[in-house]
């Protein structure tokens, strides 16, 4: 077991990789609990939780809503909650961003932490402290920052995942390596296998050195103002892909990688032998960018937040393991995604 702490000005977080389900109690204040979860997580390990108030979502993207967060925090008012109150997300990406969400607002915030029962959740969704719903299109658009208390990452759990799921949670993880450690991407190149296989010991390991990575960036950055946007690569593309085609999150972060990474090329930053190495690793996740982006891409990408004034702040790759922040005019991104389309015909 490792554990990994991020104090920052937005609160204090406690990451448990490789820690046990079974010792949840040992992390929760003898307050009143909450605990948000959704059908699918209830079903498989609702004989799990501490004694609580449960409070379920439906399972899925459409979950990560106002509507939702509103009508939470109605029942919340109806069972009793407070300011003392704790709130327990027990899930995966979605109730992660959806319980930190109504704990940031909830009263004007109470405290929470998280069990994270999937692997894109282990690695990325419930690290950090940024919570988001969607509005139409646009993804995440609406949110916090809020760290949780704590964050138990049970690397069992993952065994009921499907392959589906599974693989979007290796592209966050995959994804931390291209920007922040090199000796990461070739080991995890190395274990494939294993780590494909859901080998307990390798994914520990892997899973460590991969929210390390997170963990340090969000120390430095916990508002998103200047080095936290390394962790949006493959998301400017990724996101409009994920939207036209209902692929899940890390599947479409991989595509938005590739497509990421062609835009390296094509600015100079990154050599065409390094853009090789990273499709290479995507092909034997059996992934390509080969799903269309949206007719309205330029409309979802100027309005991202990510976006200012007729630029674009985009994480652009200089090699596997070294990624920086460019700020791109609107006009090159359209030329750019012009030629990509004319040497696709």
């Amino acid at each position: 077991m490792h554990k990994i702490k991020i104090n920052s000005e937005t609160g204090s977080s406690t990451l448990i990789i490789g820690g046990s389900v079974r010792d949840l109690l040992s992390y929760l204040p003898d307050k009143k609990l909450f605990i948000i979860t959704d059908n699918n997580v209830r079903k498989l390990y609702g004989n799990t939780f501490p004694p609580g108030e449960v409070l379920n979502i439906e399972s899925g993207e459409q979950s990560k809503s106002l509507e939702v967060i509103g009508e939470l925090c109605r029942r919340l008012i109806e069972q009793g909650a407070d300011r003392s109150s704790f709130i327990l997300g027990f899930g995966g990406g979605v109730v992660c961003d959806v319980a930190g969400m109504v704990a940031s607002v909830y009263m004007r915030g109470v405290r929470h932490g998280f069990v994270s029962t999937t692997l894109l959740s282990q690695v990325d969704a419930s690290i950090g402290g940024k919570t988001g719903v969607n509005l139409g299109p646009y993804k995440n658009i609406i949110g916090t920052f809020r760290q949780p208390e704590f964050v138990i990452c049970d690397q069992t759990m993952l065994s009921t995942l499907s392959e589906e799921e599974y693989l979007s949670g290796l592209g966050e993880l995959v994804k931390h390596a291209v920007i922040g450690d090199r000796e990461l991407y070739f080991d995890i190149s190395d274990n494939l296998k294993k780590l494909l296989e859901r080998n307990p010991a390798s994914l520990e390991d892997i899973i460590y050195r991969s929210v390390k990575i997170k963990a340090m960036i969000v120390r430095r950055d916990p508002l998103e103002k200047g080095s936290r946007r390394l962790l949006n690569f493959g998301h400017t593309f990724g996101h409009p892909v994920e939207m036209a085609n209902h692929l899940p999150h890390g599947i479409a972060v991989m595509k938005g990688m590739i497509i990421a990474s062609e835009l390296s090329v094509w600015c100079g930053e990154m050599p065409l032998v390094e853009q090789r190495l990273l499709v290479k690793m995507m092909s034997q996740l059996t992934i390509t960018s080969d799903d269309d982006l949206p007719a309205d891409v330029m409309s979802l990408i100027t309005r991202d937040k990510k976006s200012e004034t007729g630029f674009l702040n985009v994480v652009l790759l200089r090699a596997i393991g070294k990624a920086v922040i460019r700020k791109i005019p609107f006009s090159e991104i359209e030329a750019f995604l012009g030629s990509r389309v004319k040497n696709n015909l």
